[in-house]
């Protein structure tokens, strides 16, 4: 049924949970794992007390340890796993990938690390909700605050 799954991740709890459930996907499936994050474009840290290339160096070492922590649950789980880190604007970054790798399925969590919280849903899922034409599940972190 689904051969290519992606967990789109920013490491966030609901992204944790999704991780868990992607990698849950893919092991009943025998399908392969993508695990994609992406370091977000749209928000600005040019200015004179913060080094964009430094805050882009950070937020790609925040990129390579979730990855890894998503590789350490898919090996447990015998997942073939391939894995990406790109910059740009979340909901593009992951339209793109999907049509690229052909991938079935889109796993990531309802909210994500975002300071802002949207009425229900986070900005990134409710515009892959809105424009994939692949089902999408959205995994809560269990916290219904």
């Amino acid at each position: 049924m689904y051969s290519d799954v992606l967990l789109a991740t920013d490491g966030s709890e609901c992204a944790r949970a999704a991780t868990t459930h992607a990698v849950d996907l893919a092991a009943t499936y025998g399908a392969t794992l993508h695990a994609l994050y992406v370091i977000e474009t749209r928000i600005g840290y040019d200015s004179d007390i913060v080094d964009p290339a430094t805050v882009e160096d950070d937020l790609r070492a925040d990129g390579e340890a979730v990855l890894e922590a998503v590789e350490t649950e898919s090996r447990a789980r015998d997942v073939t796993l391939v894995d990406r880190i790109r910059k740009g604007v979340p909901e593009r970054e992951i339209a793109d990938y999907v049509e690229t790798a052909d991938i079935d399925l889109v796993v990531l969590g309802e909210r994500g690390k975002s300071a802002f919280k949207t009425v229900l849903l986070g900005s990134t899922s409710e515009a892959l909700v809105r424009d994939l034409s692949i089902p999408v599940v959205l995994v809560s972190d269990g916290d219904d605050e």
